[in-house]
């Protein structure tokens, strides 16, 4: 183990681009099958290097990894650190199957710290975002994963159906590997749920595909499996030999864990036979060897907590090296600035005090020159404001005059109609030869009158340059006004009496009435509202 850290440390040390940085951590993924610690170590050497030369995307895979080797090792609050840290980058960056990877290993994190709901909701997170990319391996063990959380909580329906989904996954992709470990997940259900004919099948095809595939690891762990169910079906002699062979392959390949589950099994085993002596004599040998257990995880623990003070120790030592060298750069950049500066105000103040007596009598000059131009300009400006007022008000004396004369035309021009029509009704009661001659002479007075009067269209473009927005306003406010009630309110807004509005309009005083009362309610005014205070207000 030493060997394998100390040549990873050397590679570590010879290869700082991305690219090496990536096929070292590869190497790092493949030793943590084998040397977790040793992994771990590794790993944590890359994080420096991966951090110093802000490579985020590396350092969220190291973090995985680390993760899953701390929390291989129990030490949950350092790998969550670790997880969360790598699923930030994993989000920020879009990278979906390892964030979905991250979601697995804190499932399994939080099931260790009794926070069920909270891991069955990582994995469902792991499992949604596999199956939005459509990666079917990714969904196959994430559907595993959780069958093995529901088997955790009793609920083996569940647990089975995920299981099984897992297993035809994996069938269509031909993972053999990944199949055997579904089918021992799914007899473990069986043994549970004391079906031990179903338990003993699938055991045994876990064991077959393993055997098949030279896994050894896997192969302890399916003999102890096959050795518990024959017996529990009370078959502990033929159960016995898979438990002696569970034990003597562990006890070849150091695995000390499967050893004790093996030694524990041939000791129940010899228990049903009612060996007792023997079976005390294993129970003995298994108690010795969960020491031995014990003080192998105990050491891996303290080797990776080792690794991880002396990163932290030499993060810190990195950073009061760089605030030190931060410092002494700011301060000889400073002093710099300074001499610098002392420099250039001792010239500026020099060369300012030459030019100061000379530029201010310019200066003065200049002022005194700019305020008389001013002065002068604001003399002119105050007779144009004059000229332009007086121009104003005579303009709109002029219009107000040629639209009071408009008016007045139009009230001539009714008042002679009037009196046209009262001729007109003398002339019928006349002789007939005296009626021709005088209805030509009213032709001629109508032809007349013709030629001094004026249009409607005149009279309004004359009133709009009096009373700017006059209609605009009073047909915004109204919603639509006819002709006749335009020009019933801007006679209104002229001050004319009754009298004359009707005269000009052609109308009786009680049209005029009823023409005012039809303007006043499309107006929207009230009863106690003035409807000529509120044209005159316009």
């Amino acid at each position: 183990m030493a060997v394998v850290l100390s040549c990873f440390c050397s590679a570590i040390s010879l290869a700082q681009s991305p690219k090496s940085l990536t096929q070292q951590l590869d190497s790092a993924w493949i030793v943590s099958k084998s040397s977790p610690e040793t992994a771990f170590a590794f790993a944590s050497e890359l994080l420096e290097k991966s951090r110093a030369s802000n490579i985020d995307s590396l350092t969220a895979r190291i973090q995985l990894l680390r993760g899953k080797i701390l929390f291989q090792f129990g030490m949950f609050q350092e790998a969550t650190e670790a997880l969360y840290e790598a699923e930030h980058i994993f989000e920020s960056s879009g990278k979906r199957r390892p964030l979905a990877q991250v979601n697995n290993v804190l499932g399994e994190v939080y099931y260790k710290i009794k926070n069920s709901e909270s891991a069955l909701n990582r994995h469902e997170k792991a499992l949604k975002i596999y199956q939005e990319i459509n990666d079917e391996a990714g969904e196959a063990e994430t559907k595993s994963y959780i069958g093995g959380m529901f088997e955790k909580i009793g609920s083996y329906p569940k647990a089975l159906e995920y299981q099984t989904e897992s297993l035809q996954l994996f069938e269509s992709l031909g993972m053999k590997p990944e199949i055997a470990f579904v089918r021992e997940n799914i007899g473990s259900i069986y043994e549970d749920l004391e079906k031990y004919d179903s338990a003993y099948s699938n055991f045994q095809k876990a064991f077959l595909l393993n055997s098949e595939l030279g896994d050894s690891l896997r192969l302890i762990g399916n003999l102890n499996n096959l050795g518990d169910v024959l017996r529990k079906t009370r078959e502990a002699k033929e159960g016995l030999e898979f438990s002696r062979k569970a034990a003597e392959m562990s006890q070849r390949l150091g695995m000390l864990y499967q050893q004790k589950s093996a030694v524990v099994d041939i000791s129940k085993a010899y228990a049903e036979m009612e060996d007792y002596e023997n079976a005390f004599k294993y129970l003995e040998q298994s108690r010795q060897l969960s020491d031995l257990v014990f003080s192998e995880e105990t050491t891996r623990q303290l080797a990776i907590q080792e690794a991880q003070y002396n990163l932290f120790t030499k993060n810190q030592q990195i950073k009061e090296l760089e605030q030190t060298r931060s410092f002494d750069t700011k301060v000889k950049w400073l002093l710099l600035f300074l001499v610098s500066l002392l420099c250039v105000l001792g010239w500026v103040i020099f060369n300012r005090q030459k030019l100061k007596i000379r530029s201010n009598r310019e200066l003065l000059l200049r002022q005194d020159e700019i305020l008389q131009v001013k002065e002068q300009l604001i003399n002119t400006e105050k007779e144009n404001l004059k000229l332009l007022e007086l121009k104003m008000a005579a303009e709109d004396q002029a219009h107000s005059k040629s639209l009071t004369a408009q008016t007045l035309h139009v009230i001539d021009k009714n008042q002679m109609l009037e009196d046209i029509q009262t001729k007109l009704k003398s002339i019928l009661e006349e002789d007939p030869k005296e009626q021709k001659k005088r209805i030509r002479n009213l032709i001629k007075q109508i032809d007349f009158n013709f030629s001094h009067d004026t249009d409607w269209d005149d009279f309004k473009q004359t009133f709009e340059r009096v009373h700017q927005d006059f209609f605009k306003i009073i047909q915004t406010r109204s919603g639509g006004l006819t002709p006749a009630e335009m020009k019933l309110a801007s006679l209104m807004r002229l001050n004319l009496n009754s009298k004359e509005i009707a005269s000009s309009l052609g109308i009786s005083m009680d049209s005029l009435r009823i023409s005012r009362y039809r303007l006043r309610k499309k107006l929207n005014l009230q009863k106690e509202d003035s409807l000529q205070q509120f044209l005159l207000c316009i």
